[in-house]
């Protein structure tokens, strides 16, 4: 948080807003009553205060009242203060949800608002993606990074970047190497306060490379190679990472600065001495996390179907590893949740203890694949674990369904279940198109106008001629 002196400077103060609000409504008698109410306003500080609890929306709007209020909230400064202000979490889950529009010459990306008093709910469609003519666009990480979410679309191929909050969506620069393996990830940049697109390709035997890392910046016209490289001390955990992201679905998660990728442990010769590569977004480096305390000596002979039942997941602002038992004795009902907690030591404590019993487990027994996607609420207003599943229904049909489980009175509620279809018949665990829907102001820089619609600010002031208009009679 910045401090006082520092929140004031970025808003302007009374005898300015004064000004701009004159600007914005020309009228003379509206002229002399909003300077006379100016001269009562609440002090700069205290203004700021309100602005940064107000949703994306109300900002978006207010930024068509003049440029220096457009300049205001689009300020690196601003989107920082109003995004640590917003951290709270959510107490309902909102869901950011992909699919194919019903002519698949396009993919829509909608918000969706579980009822709480009825399974019902609302859905909203957020814009289009018209350039994705497919039933092929993924989201690449569950959890959205600063607001931000990661999409990408198999058969262009291609990496989107989208704000659901602002409507903004840009389509990142063509990536080479599209036909080997790799493995994604979006994180942020706490010095420069911007999003990075990470990219890890495992290459063939014969390449001089067989590991690499790529990096989109914003505004790039290319990816361009990591500025640390892939150490050669790393490039057997980063081709296991990126193996087990592609076999399994196991997407990386950004946490603490880092994009992490959980190793897969039977990919390795001998016992693995880290559970998760690392990397850090601001340094552009290479680390490892140790392993938790249940990965045995003899854990890295487990077939790959064992090995798809670990994933990685963020969970107030921490990272867990979720451990799934259901298969397995004498804990074959149970889902466990591993928070690190601390780098430095590598230690692992047991967070949570998901028994399947009754309702959750005739509900969740059942899916080849359930995943953690991250978790909503508090200790105080009551936290509920976001769960998701995936099953195949028929031939080229999955089942799915998004559920809330709540610790504390074990109770487990489905909150959204769709069908969808998959025609890629190699595809035994289908990519996730679901994601948590997180308020933020962040850009993605480099809009494209035929790939999304968004609120522009020409739109909404478009909107607001007519009231100004009439008001001024």
């Amino acid at each position: 948080m910045m401090s006082s002196s520092k929140r004031k400077s970025v808003m302007p103060s009374c005898g300015e807003a004064a000004k701009i609000t004159a600007e914005a409504f020309p009228s003379n008698k509206r002229k002399k009553a909003v300077i006379a109410l100016c001269a009562q306003l609440l002090p700069d500080d205290m203004m700021l205060e309100v602005l940064l609890r107000l949703p994306v929306k109300s900002i978006l709007r207010f930024q068509a009242v003049c440029r220096s209020w457009a300049a205001v909230f689009s300020s690196k400064d601003f989107c920082s203060l109003h995004m640590a202000t917003s951290k709270v979490p959510p107490q309902a889950p909102k869901l950011l949800v992909v699919s194919p529009t019903a002519e698949l010459d396009s993919t829509s990306v909608c918000s969706y608002s579980p009822s709480s008093s009825s399974p019902s709910s609302r859905d909203a469609l957020l814009f289009t993606v018209d350039s994705a003519r497919r039933n092929s666009v993924e989201v690449v990480m569950p959890s959205p990074c600063c607001g931000l979410t990661l999409l990408f679309d198999a058969v262009a191929p291609a990496y989107y970047v989208c704000n659901a909050s602002t409507r903004e969506v840009t389509r990142l620069p063509p990536h080479s190497l599209p036909k080997y393996d790799s493995s994604a990830g979006l994180g942020f940049d706490a010095r420069t306060r911007e999003y990075k697109v990470v990219r890890l390709i495992n290459g063939l035997s014969d390449d001089k490379e067989t590991i690499r890392c790529d990096v989109y910046t914003p505004g790039a016209d290319r990816w361009r190679p990591a500025a640390g490289g892939v150490p050669f001390k790393w490039s057997q955990f980063a081709n296991s990472a990126v193996a087990h992201a592609m076999v399994n679905k196991i997407p990386p998660v950004f946490a603490n600065g880092f994009l992490h990728w959980l190793i897969n442990p039977s990919f390795i010769i001998r016992r693995p001495r880290a559970a998760i590569i690392s990397f850090s977004v601001a340094e552009e480096t290479f680390g490892c996390v140790r392993s938790p305390p249940f990965w045995g000596p003899t854990e890295h002979l487990r077939s790959w179907a064992q090995s798809e039942r670990e994933h990685l997941v963020v969970m107030d602002d921490h990272l867990c590893i979720v451990r799934d038992l259901r298969n397995r004795t004498p804990d074959g009902s149970t889902l466990e949740i591993w928070g690190l907690l601390d780098y430095g030591s590598g230690d692992w404590s047991l967070k949570h203890r998901i028994d399947f019993l009754g309702q959750a487990r005739s509900e969740l027994a059942e899916p080849k694949v359930v995943r953690v996607i991250g978790s909503v609420g508090n200790g105080t207003l009551g936290k509920k674990i976001v769960i998701a599943t995936s099953e195949r229904w028929a031939h080229e049909k999955f089942q799915k369904k998004v559920y809330t489980y709540d610790p504390r009175c074990q109770v487990l509620e489905a909150i959204l279940s769709v069908i969808e279809t998959h025609t890629r018949l190699t595809r035994l665990i289908p990519g996730s198109r679901f994601s948590l829907f997180e308020e933020s102001l962040a850009p993605v820089h480099k809009t494209d106008d035929e790939l999304a619609m968004p609120y522009t600010l020409a739109k909404l002031t478009k909107e607001l001629l007519p009231l100004q208009a009439k008001s001024a009679m």
